[in-house]
């Protein structure tokens, strides 16, 4: 049976982290090179924020219909005279996940007398276009105008602190946050003199020049689950066995729904069981690889309860032994419901499963809005194919398919080529863009979509 890629892309990863102030730490060199304390995951620096809302226009290029209210969070107890912004970019979702997971900006604003700003995106937390049915309308929400939001709110705050024309202002972002804050450098130099970037997989479209290998985010979730990367030795190979081998849909289905927990609700048509199975597995491991921290978190759950640290290796204890033989379907069955369920079953509470059902109603909100974004403009390439670095059944990436798949599921056709033609490649950045930090973590399975190298002294 033919299985189509699974791979969605919701990147809600940052590789920042925050101090806790209550905790003796071991001292290493910091970002900027001061002495920092090791970060640990914290109480919500949230409460060190004042919240305010800012009016912005619903649309910034056309006349506007109208006008809403963005939420941001500033932090001035660091700043002073002359000093620099720290502005980070808001992705998709509720801002004060980002106040709360982004600790290079905490750790550093002191040293650099910065005024700390935290912007949330439109259509995403409090910041709502159309209040009372916030996917109703989604005409408004693209790249170009969530940036200039930010512009606006930038040139707002300049005056009301009194910003000299030489004072700095370095944007920060993780994932589609610093896609959008490498962007917002290379569209306004003139408002960003700088950005730091974590986790950004900004050459993972198509017309890139040098083209990224659409298999990078499949083999970046296959390094995660083996030994290099901490995972238990079988766990890659009982994996495989669920998806390049495709064993789930040849057992039984009444014997898959039983191993798995399935709930008796479970409306997964018998036919279908053994790939929706695979699926709901997938899903699990990509967000955990995504929200593989040394830490316990909450973010990848948008605030509804914690992962542990290193939640892939947590998961792999259950795959800890050799499943893939003949005969031993039952106890890998259980080995694959105790993997998933350190992920959908994180509160402790679930006495069944539904392979059907989001993690949670927060993270189901988020995932309406996120795919409209990328159908209509993120239109990020994936592909997998089977290899010893790629564990997942073969299916190549497919543009043509994925774009109609799109403007059947959302109504809306991809811009192909948008963001090559609007902010060039690596190979153009190399001679004009400047003053942008990428970083890519080992675990992180969007890596390989990432700037890769400096491109230039700058």
């Amino acid at each position: 049976m033919k299985m189509n890629s699974v791979f969605l892309l919701i990147p809600l990863f940052i590789l920042f982290s925050v101090a806790r102030a209550d905790v003796k730490q071991p001292l290493r060199r910091g970002f900027f090179g001061v002495e920092r304390p090791i970060p640990l995951h914290s109480k919500p620096m949230v409460d060190n924020c004042t919240e305010h809302y800012f009016e912005q226009e619903m649309d910034h290029f056309a006349p506007s219909p109208g006008t809403f209210k963005q939420r941001y969070f500033i932090n001035d107890d660091s700043y002073s005279p002359g000093g620099p912004m720290f502005f980070y970019l808001g992705n998709e979702a509720d801002v004060t996940l980002y106040v709360n997971a982004t600790g290079l900006m905490w750790e550093n604003a002191p040293a650099f007398g910065a005024l700390v700003v935290f912007a949330e995106h439109r259509y995403y937390g409090e910041s709502q276009l159309f209040p009372d049915d916030p996917t109703s309308d989604l005409a408004y929400l693209s790249t170009e105008q969530a940036m200039m939001d930010y512009v606006v709110l930038i040139d707002s705050l300049k005056k009301q602190y009194d910003f000299s024309p030489t004072s700095a202002v370095i944007g920060f972002g993780g994932s589609y946050g610093g896609m959008l804050a490498s962007w917002a450098r290379l569209k306004y130099p003139h408002v960003w003199d700088g950005a730091i970037a974590g986790s950004a997989p900004i050459v993972s479209f198509e017309s890139m020049s040098p083209a990224v290998d659409p298999n990078f985010y499949a083999e970046g979730v296959t390094y995660d689950v083996t030994a290099a990367a901490g995972a238990a030795e079988w766990c890659e190979p009982n994996l495989r066995k669920a998806f390049a081998g495709q064993a789930l849909s040849a057992l039984d289905p009444a014997a898959v729904r039983d191993g798995l927990g399935l709930c008796p609700g479970d409306g997964t048509p018998p036919k279908d069981v053994g790939q929706a199975a695979a699926n709901w597995l997938n899903e699990a491991l990509s967000y955990m690889s995504m929200g593989n921290f040394p830490y316990p978190s909450t973010y990848i759950l948008n605030g509804d309860g914690y992962l542990p640290a290193f939640p892939v290796r947590v998961a792999c204890g259950f795959l800890a032994e050799d499943y893939t033989a003949d005969g031993d379907e039952r106890r890998w069955l259980e080995g694959l419901r105790g993997f998933a369920g350190v992920y959908y079953n994180y509160t402790g509470d679930l006495e069944c499963n539904e392979l059907s059902a989001p993690v949670n109603p927060e993270s189901e909100i988020v995932n309406t809005l996120w795919n409209y974004q990328y159908c209509s403009q993120i239109f990020q390439v994936f592909g997998q194919s089977e290899s010893p670095n790629d564990m997942f059944w073969d299916a190549p990436w497919d543009g043509d398919a994925a774009a109609s798949n799109c403007e059947e599921t959302q109504g809306v056709y991809p811009d192909r080529d948008h963001f090559a033609l609007s902010y060039g490649s690596p190979s153009d950045w190399s001679r004009s863009g400047s003053n942008i930090v990428w970083s890519q973590g080992e675990y992180d399975p969007w890596r390989g979509g990432g700037a890769q190298e400096s491109l230039s002294d700058t």
